[in-house]
């Protein structure tokens, strides 16, 4: 079984999930987009709907 990552934010007041972008966490939590996020280090998803340079994607293990 696999436990995705987790973490409580302090701006949601939920528990949320760091296996995803910042971008998608927002969106699920009704975050409004230039809200500063204090998880925004944590996440560890690939936003896939903009260009990634192939180094990057290495070092994340792609």
């Amino acid at each position: 079984m696999f436990d995705s990552p987790v973490a409580p934010c302090p701006v949601c007041g939920e528990m949320v999930l760091l296996d995803e972008t910042q971008r998608e966490c927002a969106r699920e939590h009704g975050c409004h987009p230039d809200t500063p996020c204090p998880l925004q280090k944590y996440f560890t998803g690939i936003d896939f709907s903009v260009e990634q340079p192939k180094q990057k994607l290495r070092e994340k293990g792609y």
